[in-house]
């Protein structure tokens, strides 16, 4: 099985090997295996050899941005704190690694692979047989670490144990045998829990950094931005913050949050999310930024915002998870590709014309149920009796939009800038941006916002052009949905059409 491509610079450079005569990787190790000890006790309450010995191994081989290893960072070379916070950022890789081998087991789980489904059905039975003989929770425990070891060997002992707990506290017996029954969804919780423990590695790294001078809590955070998920953008001073959760509080307070899906096992919640919600008559808005995107052009990414939190873009990374990323089901068959193929499903896009041809073409997608915001502003202008030949930019639309304030506006017209400043040719930028590993935080910024105001936009147009213009407005985005099929890639046009 091929696994996704990741390019996230620690992981591949881990397997570098180090150079150096044979007694000084000795007497490395022997100095680096009591610190990584005491790390593994504080951080997972780690009993496990195997784990430490995992571990010591991994980050002496392993290399830092800079190309240095951790002979250069260990006392009296570097003061204890700053060696301890390398030697937790190399952790926070290891950790890393093992989530994206449970990872790439999450789709193949799906798939029905065999050596998968019988190593989760022995411990199934084992579970069900020790249910009546020990406390739940202890059980649970158990039955996780006992996947774990089984799926990535003895030396994630360490991390069975702490998903082990972690899980215990959050998930009920009956809960956990309904995820043995589906594999894909029990890996997925899985990966998603070591994500959560990498995020938290990192921000105590952040901040042993910033404490000791190492590093300012701006380079810190650039460089660990990678093994976060969660994200939230002050528009007044434009600044993007990290988070380890989803539950923080400082998270779900902020009026622009962003969930970066570059996993299956996130990938997996939010399919089970928008399976809830849609259901409901939720309206999603969808946009996707790529390399010059058409049929010609890589689709990279996704944004997505949903009606039940229009706060809240999710950012699906396709780059990173390949095809998977519309193909993989819940358990209930619910996909990507089912969703945006939908009728009943109303997709709030702004100008779907370039988009739906790299989706047909690369991924055999015919989206449906579009309502297509620059056709909803056309049509009211019309309805207020203008004469309109050609159609705005999303930009214009959200600067005119009474429902935005004015700092928001004026973080519009900043971010529309810097975004394009990278990835616009004629601004000195390269649309090969959009595939670069970790994602540059203004383009993954530049990305969540196209999404962010775009429910704004559609409640706004909906109330004004009235229901006879909406059934225009979304037969004229089914027949924009159908721009895909001409033989030759045809560039948009910029007259209003009639509708």
């Amino acid at each position: 099985m091929q696994a996704p491509e990741r390019s996230h610079a620690g992981a591949a450079q881990a397997s570098a090997p180090h150079h150096g005569n044979y007694q000084h990787q000795q007497a490395l190790y022997q100095q680096l295996l009591p610190v990584a000890r005491q790390v593994l006790e504080v951080v997972f309450e780690n009993e496990f050899d195997d784990s430490t010995h995992a571990v010591t191994t991994f980050i002496i081989n392993f290399r830092y941005h800079d190309g240095s290893d951790i002979s250069q960072w260990m006392p009296p070379k570097e003061v204890e704190a700053v060696m301890k916070g390398r030697v937790l950022e190399a952790l926070a890789h290891w950790i890393r690694g093992k989530a994206q081998m449970l990872d790439v087991m999450v789709p193949s789980a799906q798939a029905g692979l065999s050596f998968i489904a019988d190593r989760i059905q022995a411990c199934k039975r084992q579970l069900e047989q020790a249910y009546y003989q020990s406390p739940p929770n202890q059980v649970i425990a158990e039955f996780m670490h006992a996947i774990v070891v089984e799926l990535l060997g003895r030396e994630a002992a360490c991390l069975g144990s702490a998903l082990g707990g972690m899980v215990a506290q959050e998930v009920g017996n009956q809960e956990l045998l309904m995820m043995v029954e589906w594999p894909s969804t029990l890996l997925a919780l899985l990966v998603r829990k070591l994500e959560e423990i990498q995020a938290k590695v990192s921000k105590v790294v952040m901040e042993m950094y910033n404490d000791t001078s190492f590093l300012s809590y701006d380079d810190s955070k650039n460089l660990l931005m990678m093994f976060f998920q969660y994200y939230t953008v002050e528009t007044t001073t434009g600044t993007l913050e990290v988070h380890e959760t989803y539950d923080d509080p400082t998270f779900m307070d902020s009026p622009f949050r962003v969930n970066l899906i570059d996993s299956f096992g996130c990938l997996m919640k939010l399919l089970i999310h928008l399976e809830g919600i849609c259901h409901n008559a939720a309206a999603l808005a969808v946009d996707f930024e790529g390399v010059k995107l058409c049929r010609h052009g890589a689709l990279c990414l996704v944004q997505m915002t949903c009606s039940d939190d229009p706060r809240l873009v999710y950012v699906l990374d396709v780059h990173v998870l390949g095809k998977r990323a519309f193909t993989m089901q819940t358990p209930q068959g619910t996909s990507m590709k089912g969703l945006l193929e939908e009728q009943s499903i109303r997709k709030v896009w702004f100008d779907p014309r370039n988009d739906v041809d790299a989706l047909y073409h690369q991924f055999g997608i015919t989206p449906r149920g579009i309502f297509d915001l620059q056709l909803a502003e056309v049509a009211d202008r019309r309805n207020r009796g203008l004469n309109v030949h050609f159609v705005q930019g999303l930009y214009k639309c959200l600067t005119q939009c009474p429902a935005l304030q004015s700092e928001q506006k004026v973080f519009a017209e900043r971010i529309n800038t810097l975004g394009k400043s990278l990835f616009e040719p004629q601004n000195g930028g390269h649309y090969e941006i959009f595939q670069h590993r970790p994602l540059n935080p203004v383009i993954l910024v530049y990305a969540a916002h196209d999404s962010r105001y775009m429910l704004v936009l559609y409640e706004q147009y909906v109330q004004s052009i009235g229901q006879q213009w909406v059934s225009r407005v979304l037969r004229a985005g089914d027949q924009r949905g159908r721009w895909c099929f001409s033989r030759d890639f045809v560039i948009p046009s910029p007259e209003a059409p009639d509708f």
